[in-house]
């Protein structure tokens, strides 16, 4: 499929709102390093907006990731001693020339993280669902419908549409992307992911359909809360859309087609292969294995693809290239937190969550007990007085057993924020 320029990008971009914005483990494993996907040297350069030079330095960016990193370390470190804690961090910064990767700690006994060490996402998975329905809603919008009843997508799992309840019914898949669909915070267990990630055609769990059928919650789009339970039922209602449009009927194949291989992010699946290396991954100090299907599992080196994608600053096909733009655009939101009478997010993305700013942050966090790490992507668009810029952090553990919580949420926007300011 022939690819789509930045300049492109712009423009759909553009037509979604997004530019008038202002400012928007599993374990590790090192596989052989094929190319790796780099912006095009066609592209359209992505614009200065600033009207002085920039003033960042490598030696800015390694004292304030490396002091980030360095904390987030010791942090883990003084929670429980002794495991090999990783922080693998990416950094996109278009056309502009500094280093891409910062590496630290240890991923086993002398053995620090590279860019191609894989780490489990965590709900950064969801940027990726998303994603895969945008692509599809940009390429067979009769397939792919944000607004239509969950019944066009879940009766196929079901054998008649009729069997879903009535609260279901009423859902969409843009309800799902924002979380006010109202479905639980927590999956039904973790035969959802297998489901979804492993099996192929992707088939769901008994006990998730009868959620389908039985769930009777708060009336579908009338208030928010974070819901993992909302989004594995959105990768499920992908795939069933996929089936329409003849793409195909597991998740892990449209991953691979539609947005990996695409990209060239060759370390982006549901399953490290057999014979990778095996790092290990430490939540709340506890060794973890590394084949939980609970998320999709990726590396620094593809996540730094994945940021150069939402900045628009890499060529792909023209459908997945509008649908990252479409995902990425926030907008607003006006209810209350289910249960609540405080005021959940005032804007969201398709998965992406949004800090108001300045700066303007897009970002996303992931934590995951099934694959034992954290971590946090976020960027800033490019937008009047903003650069565009973006960091990923991935943490082969964390600790959340009692306060204050360890994890990669606390240094990604701090992190972006200082770098942006130093511009």
């Amino acid at each position: 499929m022939n690819g789509i320029s930045r300049r492109e990008f712009g423009r759909l971009a553009a037509d979604v709102g997004m530019l008038g914005v202002a400012g928007t483990l599993a374990a590790c494993g090192s596989p052989s390093a094929p190319p790796h996907a780099e912006p095009t040297e066609t592209a359209t350069p992505i614009p200065d907006s600033r009207s002085r030079p920039i003033r960042l330095t490598q030696a800015d960016l390694d004292r304030i990731i490396g002091d980030h990193a360095q904390t987030l370390l010791d942090h883990l470190r003084s929670k429980a001693p002794g495991p090999d804690y990783a922080v693998a961090v990416a950094f996109a910064y278009p056309n502009h020339e500094f280093n891409r990767f910062y590496m630290y700690g240890t991923v086993a006994e002398r053995t620090p993280p590279t860019p191609r060490t894989i780490f489990s996402i965590g709900s950064i998975t969801k940027t990726f669902t998303a994603t895969l329905f945008a692509d599809g809603a940009a390429m067979r919008p009769d397939c792919f419908d944000w607004d239509a009843g969950m019944q066009r997508y879940l009766g196929r799992y079901l054998g008649n549409a009729a069997d879903l309840s009535a609260t279901m019914r009423q859902m969409t898949p843009r309800m799902l992307a924002q979380h006010t669909s109202g479905l639980a915070r927590d999956s039904t267990g973790p035969q959802d992911g297998v489901g979804l990630f492993l099996k192929d055609p992707s088939a769901p769990p008994p006990r998730l359909v009868d959620v389908w059928r039985t769930h009777d919650g708060p009336p579908p789009g009338s208030c928010w809360v974070y819901s993992n339970l909302g989004f594995v039922t959105l990768g499920y209602a992908a795939v069933a859309a996929s089936g329409c449009a003849g793409l195909g009927a597991s998740y892990a194949g449209l991953l691979r087609d539609r947005i990996a291989g695409p990209l060239g992010m060759p370390d982006t699946m549901t399953v490290v292969p057999d014979g990778a290396p095996v790092a290990r991954a430490f939540p709340n100090g506890r060794e973890v294995s590394s084949g939980a299907a609970s998320d999709i599992k990726s590396s620094a080196a593809d996540m730094h693809t994945w940021l150069l994608a939402q900045l628009g600053a890499v060529n792909g096909p023209p459908t997945l290239i509008k649908g990252i733009a479409t995902a990425v655009q926030p907008t607003p939101l006006s209810v209350d937190i289910c249960g609540k009478t405080q005021r959940g997010p005032a804007n969201m993305g398709l998965a992406w969550q949004v800090e108001s700013g300045p700066p303007q942050i897009i970002w996303k966090d992931g934590l995951t007990s099934l694959g034992g790490c954290s971590g946090w992507i976020g960027f800033t668009p490019p937008g009047p007085n903003q650069e565009p810029l973006g960091i990923a952090i991935l943490v082969n553990g964390y600790w959340d057993k009692d306060g204050p919580a360890v994890i990669a949420d606390n240094h990604g926007p701090a992190m972006l924020k200082q770098i942006a300011a130093a511009i």
